[in-house]
Parts: C-alpha cells; structure tokens; sequence
C-alpha cells in the first residue's frame, strides 16, 4: 500500500468513526453520554481534517 493509498484510508475511517459517534449520541439515554459521543465525533472531524491536508501536501509533493 502506497501513502496515498493509505491517508485516504485513513481519511475515510475517520468519516466513519465520526458518523459512528453521531449516531450513539442521538440514541443515547443520558445526557453524559451524548456530550461524550458529541465530544468524540468532533475530535474525529478532527483527525479527518489534519489528514485530508496532510493528503493535499503529499499530493503537491508528487
């Protein structure tokens, strides 16, 4: 796998793992746990953004 290959991976399980918390925090029970999840979609969004730059610096670099 080239790393390229591998940041859009990436990129694209942080899209997932993100959806993935927005989902919990709209079925959760308890206040405390939609925060958390809430918390942690962001977090994701995150990691999803540092990511696609690095990506978009790999690809100028050629």
């Amino acid at each position: 796998m080239h790393i390229k290959e591998a940041m859009e991976l990436a990129i694209d399980e942080e899209l997932k793992a993100a959806e993935r918390y927005r989902n919990m925090a709209r079925d959760a029970v308890d206040p405390e746990t939609r925060l958390l999840m809430e918390q942690l979609a962001r977090e994701e969004d995150m990691h999803y953004h540092k990511l696609s730059e690095r990506l978009k610096a790999i690809r100028l670099m050629g």
